[in-house]
C-alpha cells in the first residue's frame, strides 16, 4: 500500500454532480443577489442591505482565522461538507420564517444572523473543499469539474427560475421570492446527499499515534500562522495580485443592490437578476475554460477590464437617467457575473498551481483572512456611501479599483498555467 493511492474513478462524476447541485442551490439562494433583493423588498434600510456583505465576510473571516488548523487536521471531510450544505439551507429557512412575520426590526436581526452564519459555514466548506479536491482530483480534472459546475449548474438554475416565475407570477413579491429560496434549500439538501457517495481516502496508510494527545493551540498562534506565510515568496507575490480583487468581488452584490433599488417591486425583477447571473455562469463555462487552459493571467486581466467597462457604462446611463429598464441592469449583472466568475475561478486555479501541498490550507486560510478583513472594511464603507448618497458612488470606486487590478494581474501573474506550476 502506498501513501498516495489513486483516487477511485467514480469520485470525479460524484463530485461533479454534487458541485452542479450546489451551484443551482447557490444561484437560486444567492446571498449576493437573491437575499439582498429580498431585503430591499422588505424595506430594510439600505445601509443594512449593503452591510450584509460585510456581515457575511466577518463570518468567513472567523472561520479562516480560528478553524483552518482544525479543518486541515481532519482526514475525512465529506460528511462535514454534507452538514455544511444542510446548515446553509437551514439559515435560509430561518430568514424566510422571520421575514414572514413582517416585523422589520426582527427581519433585520434575522438577516444579519443568517448572513453571518452563512459566511461562517460557507468558509468552513470552502476550506474543506480546497483540501478534498487537492487530494482527490488532478489539476486538469479540477478545471473541467469547475466549468461543468458553472455551465450545467447555470443552465439548471435558469430553467428552475423560469419555472418558478411562471408558477408564482400572480403571487405577491414575498411569495415569489420565498418559492425561489425554497427550491434553493431543496438543492442544498440534494447536494449534501450526493457527496456522501464519494469514496474518501486517508492521507496516509500509517496509523496515527493516539497515545499522544494533540497539543492545545494558543490563541495567538492563529495570527502568527498568518504572519509566517509572508516569509514565503509565492505567498507575497500572490497577495500583490489578490488584494485589489477583494474590491472586484464586490461588483456582483453592489450591481445587484442598485438593481434591487430600482426594480424590487417589479414582478420580473428578481427573475431577471437570477437568469442574468445564471446565464453568466453558463457563458463562463466554455468562455473561460478555453482561455484558462492557456493562461490564468488572460482570464484575470480580461475579467477586471469587463467589470470596469460595464460599470462605467452603467454609471453613464444612471447619471443620464436612462437606466430605468430591468433589462439594462440584467445585462450589466450578466457581464459582471461572467467577469467576476472568470477572475474568481482563475485565481483559485492559479493558487492551487502555485501553493505547495504542505502549505495549501494554511496559505488559503491566511489569504482569505487578510482579504476578508479588507473586504469587511471596504464593503462597510461602500454600504455607508450607498446609504448616505446612492449605490452608484460605490460602483464608481469598484470601477476604479478594477482598472488597477487589471494592471497588477498583468504584471504579477505568469502568462501560462504550466509556468505557474514551476514557480
Amino acid at each position: 500500500m502506498t501513501d498516495n493511492p489513486t483516487p477511485p474513478k467514480r469520485n470525479f462524476p460524484v463530485l461533479t454532480g454534487q458541485s452542479i447541485l450546489s451551484q443551482v442551490a447557490w444561484t437560486l439562494g444567492s446571498p449576493s443577489i437573491v437575499l439582498p433583493f429580498l431585503a430591499v423588498s422588505l424595506e430594510l434600510p439600505m445601509f443594512i442591505a449593503g452591510a450584509l456583505v460585510s456581515v457575511r465576510m466577518t463570518g468567513s473571516m472567523i472561520s479562516d482565522v480560528f478553524l483552518a488548523q482544525a479543518i486541515s487536521a481532519r482526514d475525512h471531510k465529506k460528511r462535514g461538507i454534507a452538514l455544511t450544505e444542510i446548515a446553509i439551507g437551514a439559515c435560509l429557512v430561518m430568514a424566510l420564517v422571520v421575514a414572514a412575520t413582517g416585523v422589520v426590526p426582527a427581519i433585520g436581526v434575522a438577516f444579519v444572523a443568517a448572513f453571518f452564519l452563512i459566511g461562517l459555514i460557507e468558509e468552513i466548506q470552502a476550506l474543506m473543499f480546497t483540501d478534498l479536491l487537492g487530494d482527490h482530483v488532478q489539476s486538469k480534472s479540477r478545471m473541467i469539474m469547475r466549468y461543468l459546475q458553472l455551465g450545467v449548474g447555470g443552465l439548471g438554475a435558469i430553467g428552475l427560475a423560469l419555472l418558478v416565475h411562471e408558477i408564482t407570477k400572480e403571487n405577491p413579491p414575498f411569495s415569489r421570492h420565498s418559492a425561489v429560496i425554497a427550491v434553493s434549500v431543496t438543492f442544498f439538501v440534494l447536494s449534501a446527499v450526493v457527496i456522501l457517495a464519494m469514496s474518501e481516502m486517508t492521507r496516509s496508510s500509517q496509523p496515527k499515534d493516539k497515545t499522544q494527545p494533540a497539543r492545545k493551540r494558543k490563541f495567538t498562534e492563529n495570527f502568527t500562522d498568518i504572519f509566517a506565510m509572508f516569509s514565503e515568496a509565492w505567498f507575497r507575490r500572490y497577495m500583490v495580485m489578490r488584494m485589489p480583487l477583494v474590491v472586484v468581488s464586490l461588483a456582483v452584490p453592489f450591481f445587484a443592490l442598485i438593481a434591487a433599488e430600482a426594480h424590487h417591486a417589479s414582478a420580473k425583477g428578481l427573475t431577471a437578476m437570477i437568469i442574468s447571473s445564471a446565464s453568466g455562469y453558463l457563458v463562463s463555462a466554455p468562455l473561460w475554460q478555453m482561455v484558462n487552459l492557456k493562461s490564468h493571467r488572460a482570464v484575470m486581466v480580461t475579467g477586471n477590464l469587463m467589470v470596469a467597462l460595464t460599470g462605467a457604462a452603467l454609471l453613464s446611463m444612471h447619471f443620464l437617467g436612462i437606466d430605468h429598464e430591468v433589462h439594462l441592469h440584467a445585462i450589466a449583472l450578466f457581464i459582471v457575473t461572467v467577469a467576476v466568475t472568470g477572475v474568481s475561478s482563475a485565481r483559485k486555479l492559479y493558487f492551487l498551481d502555485v501553493a505547495p501541498k504542505d502549505q495549501r490550507v494554511k496559505g488559503a486560510a491566511a489569504i482569505k483572512s487578510i482579504c476578508r478583513i479588507t473586504g469587511v472594511i471596504v464593503s462597510a464603507c461602500l454600504a455607508g456611501v450607498a446609504h448616505m448618497h446612492e449605490v452608484a458612488w460605490a460602483i464608481v470606486f469598484i470601477v476604479t479599483v478594477s482598472l488597477i487590478a487589471a494592471i497588477l494581474c498583468y504584471r504579477v501573474v505568469l502568462p501560462h498555467a504550466k509556468q505557474a506550476v514551476a514557480s
